[in-house]
């Protein structure tokens, strides 16, 4: 698959102009990531550690939506599916956006792989200490991503980007340890997200999702009904057509070629699809 547009940190450094510095982008001015954000959905390649200081966004994280105020924290793993709904025009994010692999060199990363929780809950609400906290992280990391080039940047900022992920994870365990609390419901919706998130593009069936858990489909659809307000199957569809949306605006392959992708017989039925869902055909989206 040949992209066009990578979300990627060169990307993102270069469309907002962000100083150049290999496998990090932090913002400075206060309205640089609203002004980065695209109108699409995107696969989102880097670990993104973004704290809301003022304004508001609705986005869409590997299909479900999430809410950006005061205080929230996001973490987006790699890979993660990302499409910005609504975005206020006094968003200000401290974001830091980095390739894990600059970081994870030796054995001090092996217990920061906890990729899973995160995906499982992306948005987490502060409180005063935590958001002075992560305040504080994004301010030293910007300084020395800022300052001038010296031998030791790479290494400081490794370090920094280390204690970093040391602080969301004690976010993440402590939040984890609450979870725990969580009723089968609760964790039944989180793993069929995960195999959403995974097998969506080859399958669109109830089915499948409820054998691959060992339930039956009726009694999987009652139960994410009941916790999300969704049945499955548009929940499905809605992923598909996310899915679809991001390759029409980030690769160059054909309608014909994106069918095949989704796992489509006929490019008319993807058509057919994708414009009861959008009021738009494929080609038109892309154009638009």
């Amino acid at each position: 698959m040949e992209i066009v547009e990578d979300y990627s940190i060169p990307y993102v450094s270069e469309k907002i102009g962000l100083q150049n510095v290999d496998g990090i982008a932090v913002n400075k001015a206060e309205d640089s990531v609203r002004k980065g954000l695209t109108n699409y959905p995107h696969t989102v390649n880097g670990f993104i550690c973004a704290i809301c200081i003022k304004g508001k966004a609705e986005l869409k994280i590997n299909f479900q939506k999430k809410l950006l105020e005061p205080y929230t924290l996001m973490v987006v793993v790699p890979g993660s599916m990302m499409e910005p709904i609504e975005v206020s025009e006094d968003l200000h994010i401290d974001t830091i956006f980095f390739d894990p692999n600059c970081i994870f060199r030796d054995s001090l990363s092996n217990s920061y792989l906890f990729f899973h929780e995160i995906k499982q809950m992306p948005c987490i609400r502060l409180n005063d200490t935590g958001f002075e906290i992560f305040r504080q992280h994004h301010k030293s990391i910007s300084m020395h991503y800022y300052r001038e080039e010296s031998r030791s940047k790479a290494d400081i900022l490794q370090f920094l980007l280390l204690a970093l992920l040391a602080e969301v994870k004690d976010v993440y365990n402590t939040k984890g340890e609450q979870a725990q609390k969580h009723t089968r419901a609760a964790e039944l919706t989180t793993v069929f997200f995960d195999l959403l998130y995974q097998h969506h593009k080859e399958e669109r069936s109830v089915s499948f999702y409820a054998q691959k858990m060992h339930l039956t489909s009726k009694y999987l659809t009652t139960i994410i009904r009941k916790q999300t307000g969704k049945s499955i199957l548009v929940w499905i569809n809605e992923a598909v057509v996310t899915q679809a949306k991001s390759l029409l605006k980030t690769t160059n392959l054909s309608v014909m070629e994106i069918a095949d992708v989704l796992n489509f017989t006929e490019s008319s039925l993807f058509c057919r699809f994708f414009k009861t869902y959008t009021s738009m055909t494929p080609s038109a989206y892309r154009g638009n």
